[in-house]
């Protein structure tokens, strides 16, 4: 696909889409748009399935948790991952932020498997939402006080550094073609948008997954 400059507001939507899909299971509009589009899926019922296993079920055998405070203190013990019990104050930081900057977590759409108060904040998939929304509302010039993109450039440096690359190269399970392979791509793809508008450039290449997963 032809290179585009891709504006900050256009980030921020990708962003911010990639993280609700984290935080929803796929209905079937987007499991047929993914059919269409080449991706090789089971039947829905089993996609949801799928899903709640790799992301949501600590006890399916197929967890992968999309936590940061305990993704980063994951363990190879004979070649298999081991990842500590999430802690309801182990996102103290993030917690933080969204307070200071006004991040009503409780507003967005979500799985009730991901609701509720002790649910951390430090979900990717929330963190992306977060990440996303504040570059629309500094787009639209809601948020035109150069603290605030400073704050959003922090944040984006301390929390979607390298441990989502490793989340997102983990998540599919056997293949990259099913739904796990496009989301996995979607976000990839997402955070390093998020990642390229931190660093001040925002002339790249309009992804591919992204837009195959909208």
């Amino acid at each position: 696909m032809a290179a585009t400059d891709m504006s900050t507001a256009e980030i921020g939507q990708l962003v911010a889409t990639a993280g609700s899909l984290l935080l929803n299971e796929p209905d079937d509009g987007l499991q047929d748009m993914l059919q269409r589009a080449g991706y090789n899926l089971a039947g829905k019922g089993q996609v949801r399935q799928l899903f709640f296993d790799r992301l949501g079920i600590p006890q399916s055998g197929l967890y992968v948790p999309p936590y940061e405070h305990v993704f980063r203190k994951r363990e190879s013990i004979d070649g298999i991952w081991h990842f500590p019990p999430a802690r309801h104050d182990g996102a103290l930081a993030v917690d933080q932020v969204y307070r200071s900057l006004g991040f009503q977590r409780d507003e967005v759409p979500v799985n009730t498997l991901f609701s509720g108060a002790n649910i951390p904040g430090d979900h990717l998939g929330l963190m992306l939402v977060f990440s996303g929304l504040a570059l629309q509302g500094i787009a639209a010039g809601d948020k035109n006080d150069s603290a605030y993109a400073i704050a959003i450039s922090d944040f984006a440096g301390q929390h979607l550094g390298g441990w989502v690359d490793v989340f997102c190269d983990s998540l599919p399970i056997n293949h990259t073609g099913g739904y796990l392979g496009a989301l996995a791509a979607a976000v990839q793809e997402a955070v390093d948008l998020l990642r390229t508008w931190h660093a001040g450039d925002t002339a790249i290449t309009t992804p591919a997954a992204c837009a195959d997963i909208q």
